[in-house]
């Protein structure tokens, strides 16, 4: 089962976390660099759209996937001249399928969690604005990074450095945008 939820998962939660601090680190920019700051509303859009995110690419990854493993058990069927409804193979798919959109869904919340800690410092006073922006924005990167890095086959740092740069990239237009706005 555990292959099988790596297998079908992984893709998914390499998008879903690409997604979500892409987007997280556009709220941190287009909030945090504004004229009036307001910490409230960029915890509240984080965690909001973090949660947003999640259900949105649980509910599609598990409509996608059921959709695949029934045509895939339908075709099993077809071949073998048997229904598979009640089987072992049916049940573990079932579960694949949902324990892989319960992955999918957590992974926005713990992005947004973890962007969410050094404005949380910032809020209880343990930590400055613009350390809080500057720790948010590096953690955004690094994630990105780790994305790149963790699940490459091969040149591991080469395509960890390129999806920072890549967000490195995001961030200055996002940020210059933002200053002419």
């Amino acid at each position: 089962m555990f292959e099988d939820i790596k297998e079908r998962a992984i893709p998914y939660i390499i998008n879903t976390l690409f997604d979500a601090v892409f987007t997280i680190m556009g709220i941190v920019i287009g909030t945090a660099f504004s004229a009036r700051l307001d910490l409230r509303s960029i915890i509240g859009t984080i965690i909001t759209a973090s949660l947003s995110l999640g259900v949105s690419s649980g509910f599609s990854v598990y409509e996608a996937e059921m959709l695949q493993e029934e045509k895939r058990i339908d075709g099993i069927e077809e071949a073998l001249l048997e229904n598979l409804e009640d089987t072992v193979l049916a049940e573990e798919s079932k579960r694949v399928t949902l324990f892989s959109s319960v992955l999918v869904f957590i992974t926005p919340l713990l992005a947004g969690l973890v962007t969410l800690v050094p404005f949380i410092l910032v809020y209880t006073g343990s930590l400055s604005i613009g350390n809080g922006v500057t720790t948010a924005i590096g953690i955004d990167l690094f994630l990105i990074f780790v994305t790149g890095y963790v699940f490459a086959i091969d040149n591991k740092l080469m395509k960890g450095l390129r999806m920072m740069v890549l967000g490195l990239v995001v961030f200055l237009i996002s940020y210059l945008l933002n200053n002419l706005m």
